[in-house]
């Protein structure tokens, strides 16, 4: 009788069990990678934080805020804040603006058509504010020009989180004013505003150097004509600033005037002499040559009346584009000293490095010589 042998096993279950103990091994080693992080036995890292939709600001009128961090429906209510945001890149995020940005300056709306559909939420006057059409743009910030606790609180009570930037005395606040403003923008904003900082001191310095020792007799006396030929700037404003500071002497200052748009008398400005007169507007400057009691005025009869420049904004006063006034005024009174400085040159690096835009000859003579207002 034969001897019996088992069975041989089935080939394809052979290969079933190989698979499924290279299955086990793998998952083995999968959750042991998992707990141990790879054997490097470091900790797995941590979520990032997500960034906060808010942050508390100290505004320029000392009161603590809460802000979003980057804002994207503001409403101005002073037509140079609404250029200063241009310049720091966050004009496509401004909802509402005051009456003059869209009624004067015209080259503000050449070089960003866009402004011309904006809101008008203020008024001229800067504290007339339609509450519906505030509310109907939906903002998420507001920006007030300081010293206006009543529009601060018609504000708030609305809901609307409420920031104050403080006047500009001199070049120093205007810096401050440019800083605080890029950081309640964020973003890229603070990079541009010391950008803009760098160029104002940069002026200062030039303007410093090359006025070096400059006698008090060899400094121009000149009056400055604000809201009409008989209003002015004394003591304590940024044109008092800019005077001193390009080699002039401001004859209201010298005389007791303190403060902004102060009326003084045409005979009081006879008795003063200025040598030069710069005018804010154009209207004033025409005026002044039309008005006999003008004419015995030395920067009349010198034909020293300067229509001051004006672009984005007016240069004179509290602007962004104020740092331009001050090597403007130097070169006027001081030729020799800054022979070396083109103003126009001087006009298109700014537009270039501020609003990204190449004005063309006719534009700089344009802003050199306006005939309006």
């Amino acid at each position: 009788m034969s001897a019996t042998h088992p069975s041989p096993r089935h080939p394809f279950a052979a290969l079933l069990a190989a698979l499924v103990a290279a299955l086990i091994a793998l998952v083995t080693l999968t959750a042991c990678g998992s707990d141990s992080d790879g054997g490097s036995g470091k900790p797995a890292a941590a979520a990032t934080p997500a960034t906060p939709t808010t942050h508390e600001v100290v505004d320029m009128g000392g009161r603590r805020v809460t802000v979003p961090t980057h804002p994207e429906r503001i409403v101005t209510n002073y037509p140079a804040v609404t250029q200063i945001i241009f310049m720091l890149g966050g004009i496509e995020r401004v909802a509402g603006v005051p009456l003059s940005n869209l009624t004067t300056l015209p080259l503000f709306k050449k070089i960003y058509p866009p402004l011309a559909q904006k809101k008008a939420v203020f008024g001229a006057d800067t504290t007339t504010v339609n509450t519906e059409t505030l509310l109907a743009q939906k903002p998420d910030l507001v920006v007030l020009t300081s010293g206006n606790a009543a529009l601060v609180k018609k504000i708030t009570d609305l809901g609307v989180p409420v920031v104050q930037i403080a006047s500009f005395p001199n070049y120093s606040k205007l810096n401050d004013g440019v800083t605080f403003l890029a950081d309640v923008l964020g973003g890229d904003a603070p990079k541009k505003a010391q950008q803009y900082v760098e160029y104002v001191d940069g002026n200062v310095a030039q303007i410093n150097k090359g006025l070096a020792g400059l006698p008090a007799t060899d400094r121009p006396k000149l009056y400055y004509t604000a809201n009409n030929p008989l209003n002015t700037e004394g003591g304590g404003s940024i044109i008092d600033n800019w005077s001193t500071l390009a080699g002039g002497t401001n004859v209201a200052t010298v005389n007791g005037v303190t403060g902004t748009m102060k009326d003084v008398s045409v005979e009081s400005i006879v008795q003063w002499d200025p040598e030069y007169v710069f005018c804010r507007d154009a209207s004033s400057c025409t005026k002044i040559e039309q008005d006999p009691r003008w004419s015995s005025v030395a920067a009349v009869r010198d034909k020293h009346l300067i229509v001051n420049p004006r672009g984005v904004f007016v240069w004179a006063a509290r602007s962004a584009e104020e740092a331009l006034q001050p090597i403007f005024v130097a070169k006027t009174l001081h030729p020799a000293q800054f022979a070396d400085v083109s103003i126009e040159q001087e006009i298109k690096e700014f537009y270039q490095t501020f609003y990204s835009y190449d004005l063309t000859d006719a534009e700089v003579s344009g802003i050199l010589h306006p005939t309006t207002p």
